[in-house]
């Protein structure tokens, strides 16, 4: 039997087996224990409940260097300073994992204020000409009273919509502020696409992408319409400066879609744990135990992803130790989909495949988009 075909039976086997949350090494497959483990302890470190065992009391010890490069490839390494400085537990750090998470965190922390000073800088500019921008994903964290660690979050860009003026009317209010393209972007390529060119601050310290619709073509828009984020939403005062935020159920969902579908994380097995910590951490907050998640599974049902929203809160579940919300039963696809996952954390020499899995299925999406063609001519010729 080839050693892939055995691995994947292995893991399939733990997987079936194991408890609620992945934290001991013991029980994972012996070639590939280690990079579960990493995987694991990451997570419970990560927790922002308190449901996994706490790896730092279990009397074993840790892989720091490596819980460190896995932090840092999957961009929460500043967060991971920040849980442990406020849980005080930084001294159980050795020395040079500590003092290169702490390096991380300020340097993140420096970026942040610069992308916060875009951001006001862009409210403010829409804001005199009489738009209101809803806030979307990363760009929320930038502002005071978040989740537990938000100022930590890493971010690329800033995501806005607009709830009274098309994306269109706000590109030009801020290219005539001196918000300019990327020199390799055309803004002609995204004409069909589900938000505006980038827009570069003047500073050059953060773009902007000002939204269309919440999710690129690939989810059907009625999976989540921009209209009814916008009707949901709440007005927030920010220092005068008026804006929007999404409900915290259209947050989760836009959250969960963004990565299972959009990214491909349910069809290529791939998981992007700042998202999934984000997800598990709004679902921490108050306001989500009142989310009738089974009503939301079914209207995603008769749009064909209710499953990758289960399968989501099933990786949130195994890796968190987050309960399934009442109601909610995730089906062998869910189960499924974790293997897959589990399979690509434990052989990530495997994880091409499952790209190219991911690829094909929106090749056909892509073939009757204008856009994309001139878009992967430019690639192709960068290379």
């Amino acid at each position: 039997m080839p050693s892939a075909i055995r691995t994947s039976t292995r893991v399939w086997r733990w997987y079936a087996t194991s408890s609620m949350t992945v934290t001991h090494a013991s029980t994972t497959p012996m070639a590939h224990r280690l990079r579960i483990t990493r995987w694991s302890d990451l997570a419970a470190l990560l927790d922002p409940v308190g449901h996994c065992a706490d790896p730092l009391t279990e009397g074993r010890a840790l892989d720091w260097e490596g819980i460190y490069g896995l932090a840092a490839a999957r961009l929460v390494a500043p967060t991971l300073y920040a849980v442990l400085a406020a849980r005080e537990r930084l001294d159980a750090v050795p020395t040079p994992v500590r003092a290169a998470l702490a390096e991380l965190h300020r340097l993140n922390d420096a970026r942040n204020a610069r992308l916060r000073a875009v951001l006001r800088d862009t409210v403010r500019y829409l804001n005199a000409a009489g738009i209101e921008p809803l806030l979307l994903k990363g760009s929320i964290a930038l502002l005071p009273d978040q989740y537990p660690q938000a100022a930590a979050r890493m971010m690329s860009d800033l995501d806005l919509a607009l709830v009274n003026a098309p994306a269109e009317h706000g590109e030009a209010v801020l290219r005539a502020g001196g918000y300019f393209d990327a020199p390799n972007v055309d803004p002609a390529d995204y004409a069909a696409f589900h938000h505006v060119a980038p827009l570069f601050h003047p500073s050059g310290d953060g773009y902007v992408e000002l939204h269309r619709g919440m999710l690129p073509a690939s989810v059907p828009a009625q999976a989540l319409p921009l209209a009814r984020v916008c009707g949901a939403a709440q007005p927030l005062d920010w220092d005068g400066l008026r804006l929007w935020v999404p409900s915290l159920e259209h947050r989760l969902l836009h959250n969960a879609l963004h990565h299972q579908v959009a990214d491909g994380g349910l069809r290529a097995g791939h998981r992007a744990l700042r998202q999934l910590l984000e997800f598990a951490q709004l679902r921490a907050l108050p306001g989500a135990a009142g989310i009738a998640w089974p009503g939301l599974l079914a209207a995603l049902d008769r749009v064909g992803h209710g499953v990758a929203v289960r399968a989501y809160l099933l990786a949130v579940q195994r890796l968190f130790g987050q309960p399934l919300p009442a109601g909610v039963r995730p089906g062998v696809r869910a189960h499924w989909s974790q293997c897959l996952a589990w399979l690509r954390i434990a052989l990530p020499r495997l994880a091409p495949q499952f790209d190219l899995v991911g690829r094909l299925h929106n090749l056909p999406q892509r073939l009757i988009t204008p856009s994309w063609y001139p878009q992967k001519i430019r690639s192709l010729c960068q290379r």
